[in-house]
């Protein structure tokens, strides 16, 4: 079973009970339609825990914790589970014959289209058939190994977006000292097939007009959109307070339940008692840090002007986007400011 599901005593797939596990499944979900990448996810869970099932050994089918890697938001995000589905045979196994003679033993993922059980509203999902069918397209739009140019981290704004006029092949972006960024056809030249107009260009010269002429398009509804990005900044503050009150809540029983482990033991038996008090201390500990971390969670909220504050600024949208305290997208892995 996936994680985020478990079997109950009829054997049927239900949600997992666990309310922290069931909001990281669902976190990963939203941020994914909120950003559109998986790299986004794996930032919004930094200094989060996120549920793994154990596989193999002695912790096999054991729900444990640790970190959110991007394989990890891949798997979860290509899992048609999660959409209540339930499907067999999405991986076949390949055999190939060397030239020396022996055999080598593959799992290929099969297409969606050649899935041979399919049954969907098989279970209970974290999200229905028509998010999954995008969420696939959306993982395709982002691979650049199919020739998609997503906007991708940087100063420059228009990377991954720029063609050369003249052999029509896309630009690439290179950073220099001082943060100084260019577009130029270097594929072209490594293939030979730059023209004799190619050109290289400083990202500043093409960035300002492009930014002036997003602007002006923006400045009809900029109230509204600045109004929806408080409102975004808002409900992403409330997942990562909401999962840090979760596992705040499931440290305080760990803790308590070492606390009754110890008060049971008999006094005399000191090695069964030093052993189980040292496992209280431990859990308290831990409670300390799920505490201290909830927290910096609260003081960690953006203070926001109120709607009436932001109606201001977006009065003046141009004046906000060029102003020297505007921090570009660097930091959060998107292009441009």
């Amino acid at each position: 079973m996936p994680v985020g599901y478990v079997y109950d005593d009829e054997g049927m797939c239900v949600l997992d009970p666990d309310q922290e596990v069931q909001a990281a499944i669902a976190d990963v979900f939203a941020v994914f339609q909120e950003q559109g990448s998986a790299f986004k996810v794996v930032g919004e869970f930094v200094g989060r825990r996120f549920p793994l099932r154990a596989y193999g050994g002695i912790w096999a089918g054991q729900l444990r914790w640790g970190k959110l890697t991007h394989s990890r938001v891949l798997g979860v995000l290509r899992n048609p589970s999660y959409a209540g589905t339930y499907v067999y045979g999405r991986y076949v196994t390949r055999r190939t014959v060397r030239p020396d003679g022996s055999v080598n033993t593959g799992i290929v993922l099969r297409p969606r289209e050649e899935w041979p059980i399919v049954l969907h509203d098989h279970h209970e999902g974290y999200i229905g058939w028509a998010d999954y069918l995008a969420i696939e397209a959306k993982l395709k739009a982002n691979c650049t190994h199919d020739g998609a140019r997503p906007p991708r981290e940087g100063l420059a704004l228009c990377q991954g977006i720029m063609f050369c006029g003249s052999c029509g092949r896309p630009m690439t972006t290179r950073y220099y000292e001082h943060q100084q960024a260019a577009y130029g056809c270097s594929s072209s030249r490594a293939d030979h097939e730059a023209t004799a107009t190619c050109r290289s260009i400083r990202a500043d010269a093409v960035d300002e007009p492009v930014a002036r002429l997003l602007l002006s398009a923006l400045s009809p509804g900029q109230i509204e959109r600045a109004l929806a990005a408080a409102d975004e900044v808002t409900v992403r503050h409330g997942r990562s307070h909401r999962a840090a009150e979760l596992a705040v809540e499931r440290a305080r029983f760990d803790a308590q339940r070492a606390e009754r482990a110890f008060n049971a033991v008999e006094p005399e038996n000191r090695l069964v008692a030093r052993t189980l008090e040292s496992r209280w201390e431990a859990r308290l500990a831990a409670l300390t840090e799920a505490e201290a971390a909830l927290a910096q969670v609260r003081e960690a909220r953006p203070a926001l002007p109120d709607r009436d504050g932001l109606r201001a600024l977006a009065a003046d949208l141009p004046g906000l986007w060029w102003a020297a305290t505007t921090k570009d997208g660097t930091a959060s892995g998107c292009c441009g400011p």
